[in-house]
């Protein structure tokens, strides 16, 4: 665990804290509105082949799927198309943006994650996955936009800070991790909902089986009694975890984190007394890079949006400059 856990002066510089930062961060150099601008000029760029239009620094760096390559290579060259579901996640105070959209690739339809960082107004690092995910393509174009609650202000006094949103969605990594359902899950609403590629995988009145599983009884089950349950136990470690952006105003953020299968967990003893024979696809090493928003209502995971892509098992981050930035969770960590 020493590997995710901050000291106090770098913890404190992550989250801003300090009257310093506060009032440093009182007139962020780019705002909501501008932020969002730069992904829609990342996207008309890129559907028009046109590198030139994107303001970048002279030291810009891209990643795809965790691998750097030069700006305008890779996906830039294959998606010629967008859907409709955009759904930007800002953060002003590191000057941070996120985005989940659809789009298509010579016509085939997936989806994007997507993640700018910018700096004196222009783009500074770019990461982008891209999930060729006909299912939930269309799924998220008949959702359309994402749910109202994610797009909705929050009143300052009903408003958890900064560190305590990260705290509660790596909470969720940390219960997730070698889940036993053993832990304090009491960070989950008690209406919280998951979406998984835009597929609704908590809470369904119909037994329907849930991925790689035959397993009918998890989705049906609310978030807090799928982490009790044990059935995740199979997610052996969950590395290189990343809150960058956070956004306070409609409390929620992006992460980003690994999860790693290490191939060994064969049978999970679930605490209703079943035993989950794993299937198949867990019988050797995967890693399942995540990028997942959380929406918070009370301080608790109200919401969650969940995507995810499969790398070659181990997959370190695109920077070796960007560490990992956890802090401590209450959830059953090993």
């Amino acid at each position: 665990m020493r590997r995710y856990l901050l000291g106090i002066a770098a913890l404190g510089a992550m989250l801003g804290a300090g009257p310093a930062a506060t009032a440093a961060n009182a007139a962020p150099e780019c705002d909501r509105a501008c932020l969002e601008k730069f992904v829609d000029g990342w996207l008309d760029a890129m559907i028009a082949k046109d590198i030139k239009r994107l303001p970048v620094t002279a030291d810009v760096r891209y990643a795809e799927s965790y691998q750097p390559i030069a700006l305008g290579e890779g996906s830039w060259r294959t998606i010629d198309g967008l859907g409709k579901y955009r759904h930007y996640f800002a953060d002003p105070e590191n000057g941070q943006v996120g985005f989940i959209g659809t789009v298509t690739e010579h016509g085939a339809p997936g989806f994007i994650d997507l993640r700018l960082k910018i700096r004196d107004h222009k783009i500074a690092e770019a990461e982008m996955f891209l999930m060729r995910d006909p299912g939930a393509f269309q799924r998220y174009e008949e959702m359309g936009k994402p749910e109202d609650v994610w797009l909705t202000a929050v009143a300052p006094e009903q408003r958890a800070s900064r560190a305590d949103l990260i705290r509660a969605a790596n909470n969720y990594f940390q219960g997730m991790q070698h889940n036993d359902g053993k832990g304090d899950y009491s960070f989950f609403h008690d209406e919280c909902n998951r979406l998984e590629h835009a597929l609704r995988t908590t809470n369904l009145k119909t037994k329907e089986a849930y991925g790689h599983s035959t397993d009918t009884e998890f989705r049906s089950r609310t978030c807090a009694q799928q982490f009790g349950s044990g059935f995740l136990g199979f997610v052996t470690d969950i590395r290189d975890r990343r809150f960058i952006i956070v956004d306070e105003e409609r409390q929620a953020l992006l992460a980003f984190a690994s999860l790693d299968h290490n191939g060994t967990i064969r049978r999970l003893n679930q605490t209703d007394g079943r035993v989950f024979v794993l299937p198949d696809y867990f019988d050797v090493p995967r890693t399942l890079q995540v990028v997942e928003g959380f929406q918070l209502r009370e301080g608790k995971l109200f919401r969650i949006e969940m995507t995810l892509t499969e790398l070659p098992y181990g997959s370190p981050p695109a920077w070796k400059d960007q560490p990992a930035t956890t802090t401590p969770g209450t959830g059953a960590a090993r």
